[in-house]
C-alpha cells in the first residue's frame, strides 16, 4: 500500500514536473525568509551547513546511482526526487547568500555582484534539467559554501580578514574536489592529460571569486551598513542619537537623509552611520570624506576619520564623524574597512543656504 501511494505520487510529479518545480524553488526562498535571522546566529548557519552537506550527499548519492552502485528498489525509489531535492536545497542556499550578502552590498561597487546572484537564483529553475551535469553540480557546490563560509569564518575568528576569503575558497575546492575525486574513482568522469572540464571550470571560478574579492567586486561580509546619511546636527542624548538636516521640501517619502546639505559658514557637516557587526567583532572603521573636482573629473579624498565598531547590536554600532569648513559641490563619503573594502557610499551636494523657507527634519536612531 505504502509502495503504490509513492508511486501514484511520483506518476504525479512526473506530469506536473515545471509546477513542482516552481513549488520547491520557491519553498527555499520562503523557508529562509521565515527562518533566518542574523549571519552570526547560530541556528542559521547550523540550518544553512546542513542544507550544503545534505547537498553534498546528494551529488554523491546521484553520482552512486549512476555508476550503478547503488542498486534495488531503494536507488529506484530515491532518483527521481533528487531534482527536486537538488531544486529546494539549491533555492534555500541561493536565497540565503542573496539575502545576507544584499545587507553588505555597496551598490556602485558591488551590483555587478549582486545582480549574477539573484540571476543565479533565478536560473536554479531552468538548469534544474541541466543537474545530471556533473560539471554543473561540482560548480554549484563550490559557489555556495565558498561564499556561506566566506562569512563563517570571519564570524567564528572575531575579526575581519582578506585571508578568511581566500581560505573560503580553498575550502569549498576541497569539498567539490573531494567529490570529483570520488567521480572519477568510479568512472563517472575523466581526467585527461590536460586535466578536465570539471577541474579547468572550478580553477576558473575560484580565480575570478579572488580577483573579484581584491578589486572590491565581492562585499565584506558578514559586515554591512544599516543606515548611513549626513545632518546638520546630530547628537547623542542617553543611548539614542538626534539627528536633523534641513530640506525645502514639503512632503518627502521616507527620506534616509538630506541629500542636499545646506551650508552656512561655520556649519560641521555630521555623517551618522550604523554598522552591523557580528557579535565578539570589533572592527576598525573609517569615513572617507571625498570631493568631486570637476577639472579632473575624479573624486578626491579629504578626509579619513575612523573609529572602531564593536559587534552584537541588532541595528549596528552606531558612530559619528564631523568635518567643517566643507566647499560647495558634490561630495560623498566612503564607509569602509582598515583593509580598504567599501560597505557603503553616502552622497550629497553642498549648497548655500537659501533665503527662502526651509524646515527641520528630525530622526531618532
Amino acid at each position: 500500500m505504502v509502495s503504490g501511494f509513492f508511486d501514484r505520487i511520483l506518476e504525479r510529479y512526473r506530469q506536473n514536473e515545471r509546477v513542482v518545480g516552481w513549488f520547491f524553488f520557491l519553498a527555499g526562498i520562503v523557508w529562509d525568509a521565515l527562518t533566518l535571522r542574523r549571519i552570526d546566529n547560530f541556528i542559521d548557519n547550523a540550518l544553512l551547513l546542513s542544507y550544503l552537506l545534505v547537498l553534498t550527499f546528494v551529488v554523491v548519492s546521484d553520482t552512486l546511482i549512476k555508476a550503478n552502485l547503488y542498486q534495488g528498489n531503494w536507488a529506484v525509489k530515491i532518483k527521481p526526487w533528487l531534482t527536486p531535492i537538488t531544486q529546494f536545497l539549491l533555492g534555500a542556499l541561493l536565497s540565503a547568500i542573496v539575502i545576507f550578502y544584499a545587507r553588505s552590498v555597496a551598490w556602485a561597487s558591488h551590483l555587478g555582484f549582486w545582480v549574477l546572484l539573484v540571476a543565479s537564483l533565478v536560473a536554479n529553475e531552468f538548469l534544474h534539467r541541466k543537474y545530471n551535469s556533473l560539471t554543473l553540480m561540482l560548480m554549484m557546490l563550490f559557489g555556495c559554501s565558498t561564499f556561506i563560509f566566506a562569512w563563517l569564518f570571519p564570524v567564528l575568528a572575531g575579526s575581519m580578514s582578506p585571508w578568511f576569503f581566500r581560505l573560503a575558497t580553498l575550502s569549498g575546492l576541497a569539498l567539490s574536489a573531494g567529490v570529483l575525486l570520488l567521480a572519477v574513482r568510479i568512472g563517472q568522469a575523466k581526467i585527461h592529460s590536460w586535466g578536465s572540464v570539471p577541474i579547468w571550470s572550478l580553477t576558473l571560478f575560484a580565480i575570478l571569486l579572488n580577483v573579484g574579492y581584491e578589486k572590491d567586486w565581492i562585499p565584506p561580509v558578514p559586515m554591512s551598513v544599516t543606515s548611513g546619511g549626513v545632518y546638520q546636527r546630530a547628537d547623542k542624548v542617553g543611548e539614542r542619537y538626534e539627528l536633523e538636516y534641513l530640506t525645502t521640501e514639503k512632503f518627502e517619502i521616507l527620506p534616509s537623509y538630506g541629500k542636499i546639505f545646506y551650508y552656512e559658514s561655520g556649519d560641521a557637516v555630521s555623517c551618522f552611520t550604523s554598522i552591523f557587526a557580528p557579535t565578539d567583532m570589533n572592527e576598525r572603521i573609517f569615513h572617507v570624506w571625498e570631493r568631486f573636482d570637476a577639472e579632473t573629473e575624479s573624486w578626491r579624498a579629504t578626509d579619513r576619520i575612523g573609529f572602531t565598531v564593536s559587534g552584537g547590536r541588532d541595528h549596528g554600532y552606531r558612530g559619528l564623524t564631523r568635518k567643517r569648513n566643507v566647499t560647495e559641490g558634490a561630495w560623498r563619503i566612503v564607509v569602509e574597512t582598515a583593509r580598504g573594502k567599501i560597505l557603503s557610499r553616502i552622497p550629497f551636494e553642498v549648497v548655500p543656504k537659501p533665503n527662502g523657507k526651509v524646515r527641520w527634519v528630525r530622526k531618532i536612531k
